[in-house]
C-alpha cells in the first residue's frame, strides 16, 4: 500500500505570533536553514522518486519565491497552507475568505498555478467551523487536509468522524489526519512532533497496522523539524521540548520510513482512487488540473 507523503512549508520566523523572538539582523541565517532543510528533504524524495504534497504558507511563497519554485519544479503539488498561519477557529469567514485570496493570489504569482489543496494551521478546521469546507469549495478547492479525527483536536465524537478520505456534502474531499485507535481509543500519529517523540520503531509498527486494515500514512512534516533555527534561550520546559527534542534524529528517520514504504502526493492519490472507483469525482479530477 502507498501512504501519503505532506509537507507543511512553514518556519517560525514567518508567523506573526513569533515576532518577539525575531533578531532581524539574522534574518539571512534563518533563510538559510529553511532553504537548506527544504533542499534536504527534497533530495529525499528524489532518492526514492517519490512526489509529496507541500503545504505553501502564503507569506513564505510571497518572501522566500525561489524554494517554493524549486519545489514546484521537481514535480512537487503545490497546496495552500492559507497566507499568515492564523488559526480558522480564530477567524471569521470574511477573514478566512481574505487569507485563501491572498495565500492563493501569491501562489499564482509564484508557480503560476492554482492550488486545488489546502491545511488549516494547527488543524484548526473542527466541528464547529466547518462552514470553512463550504468556502474552500466556494474558492475551487477539491480537498482538504486539516481535521484530525479525534474530540482534543476536532471536537468530534469518535463515532462521528471517518479516519479514513471521504467527501464531505460541501463536495470536498477530506483527508483526515492518521489516528490509530487502541482498545477504543484513537492516538494521533501522523507525523509532525509525534514523528519525533513516538520511538520509531513503534511509529512503523502503527503504520504496518493501518495498512493492514486498508488505510493510508496521511504523514506530514515541516522543514524546521530538521534543524530548527528558533531561539532556543527564548524557551524552556514543555516549550523547548516540543520544539527541539530529537530534531538530531529527523533526517535518519525520514530516510528509514520512506526505505521501508512506499509514498505519493495527496494530487496522486486522487488520481489513482477517486477516478477509478467513483464516476461522481471525476470532475473533481478535471478541475485539480485546470
Amino acid at each position: 500500500m502507498r501512504n501519503i507523503f505532506t509537507v507543511d512549508l512553514e518556519d517560525w520566523y514567518l508567523v506573526n505570533e513569533n515576532d518577539r523572538y525575531n533578531n532581524f539582523q539574522n534574518m539571512n541565517e534563518y533563510r538559510e536553514n529553511l532553504h537548506s532543510n527544504v533542499r534536504t528533504i527534497l533530495s529525499l524524495l528524489k532518492r526514492k522518486n517519490i512526489k509529496a504534497t507541500f503545504f505553501v504558507l502564503g507569506k513564505l511563497a510571497e518572501t522566500e519565491p525561489e524554494i517554493v519554485n524549486e519545489i514546484y519544479s521537481n514535480g512537487h503539488e503545490i497546496a495552500c497552507h492559507g497566507y499568515n498561519h492564523k488559526r480558522v477557529s480564530e477567524m471569521t469567514q470574511e477573514e478566512f475568505k481574505r487569507d485563501l485570496e491572498l495565500s492563493i493570489k501569491v501562489i499564482q504569482k509564484v508557480c503560476g498555478i492554482t492550488p486545488k489543496g489546502y491545511r488549516a494551521a494547527n488543524f484548526s478546521i473542527n466541528k464547529n467551523n466547518l462552514w470553512s469546507l463550504f468556502v474552500l469549495k466556494e474558492f475551487g478547492f477539491a480537498y482538504d487536509s486539516s481535521i484530525y479525527p479525534i474530540k482534543y483536536y476536532s471536537e468530534f465524537k469518535r463515532n462521528e468522524i471517518n479516519m479514513s478520505p471521504y467527501v464531505h456534502e460541501s463536495g470536498i474531499i477530506e483527508f483526515p489526519l492518521s489516528c490509530i485507535e487502541i482498545i477504543k481509543y484513537r492516538i494521533p500519529f501522523s507525523g509532525g512532533a509525534y514523528f519525533r517523540f513516538i520511538p520509531f520503531n513503534l511509529f512503523c509498527n502503527f503504520i504496518k497496522k493501518i495498512n493492514k486494515q486498508g488505510r493510508e500514512l496521511i504523514f506530514y512534516i515541516h522543514p524546521w523539524e530538521l534543524n530548527n533555527s528558533f531561539p532556543i534561550s527564548s524557551v524552556s520546559g514543555l516549550s523547548k521540548l516540543r520544539k527541539f527534542y530529537n530534531i538530531n534524529k529527523v533526517e535518519s528517520r525520514l530516510k528509514s520510513m520512506v526505505d521501508k514504504f512506499d509514498f505519493y502526493s495527496i494530487e496522486e492519490y486522487i488520481i489513482n482512487n477517486f477516478s477509478k472507483n467513483y464516476s461522481i469525482y471525476l470532475k473533481l479530477i478535471i478541475k485539480l488540473f485546470n
